[in-house]
């Protein structure tokens, strides 16, 4: 169970070593009524980033996205042979979200006033306790969200919140070229412990993490959605929708 967690954990949190596809910027309407101003007038001003070293540019990027106080997060990729995906979205230590990993194993998972619930599908308890085991858990929850304790073995899942965690690097950065995500200017940050893992920051406007991952495969996750509120999407469960893990015998 151990190893499994890691893996779910690290789709969840270590995207600084495997993510994120491109951000792209919000269109700009026409001012009604009068002249249309110049896509130069309109772009956002250079912040400075990209004359930096590495490590101050990842710095601006944590501040930018602890500041902006929630965000959306979405994408892909492939470990191993299994395709694992996640799609949250965060609002300060709270968020809400779906992963999957690999065939039919899915889980949803909720962090909300500093509890921990998830409601995993047959596959994902088979992948963690075995087919028999999963048809018992699949009955007992009864589709109800499973209230998870904070030091459990799938505590990882509940990590993506974390903005440390979600830009952490596996080794020493260097920067990159100067480059773009989409429409978006960005500055690329390389991780020595992994040649094909890439943080791709923002050069104009705030320099939020507009992708972390591979330029090679495309694989990763996406960044947007910046201090937008989530309100509906993140809120606690009604009681009776509610079992406490510790009842399932675990």
């Amino acid at each position: 169970m151990t190893k499994i967690a890691f893996r779910a954990g690290l789709a969840a949190v270590a995207t600084a070593s495997m993510l994120l596809s491109g951000c792209g910027g919000s269109d700009s309407a026409e001012p009604k009524g009068g002249t249309a101003t110049t896509a130069a007038s309109q772009a956002p001003a250079d912040n400075g980033v990209a004359a930096l070293a590495a490590e101050e540019i990842l710095t601006k990027a944590k501040d930018a996205l602890t500041k902006a106080g929630s965000f959306h997060m979405a994408g892909a990729a492939t470990t191993d042979g299994e395709t694992m995906s996640l799609d949250f979205k965060v609002s300060g230590k709270d968020f809400a979200g779906k992963m999957s990993m690999g065939k039919d194993a899915e889980v949803e998972i909720l962090s909300v006033g500093g509890k921990q619930y998830m409601k995993p599908s047959e596959g994902f308890w088979a992948m963690i306790a075995g087919a028999e085991q999963a048809k018992t858990m699949v009955k007992a929850t009864g589709g109800k969200w499973v209230l998870v304790p904070a030091k459990d073995q799938i505590s990882g899942l509940f990590a993506a919140a974390d903005v440390n965690e979600l830009l952490k690097p596996g080794g020493a950065l260097s920067k990159g070229e100067a480059t773009k995500v989409g429409e978006q200017p960005v500055i690329t940050l390389k991780d020595a412990s992994d040649a094909d893992s890439q943080v791709f920051v923002a050069t104009t406007g705030e320099p939020y993490p507009v992708r972390i991952g591979s330029s090679a495969t495309g694989e990763g996750v996406t960044f947007s959605k910046f201090g937008e509120k989530f309100d509906a999407d993140i809120k606690a469960p009604a009681a009776d929708q509610v079992i406490d893990q510790a009842s399932l015998g675990k």
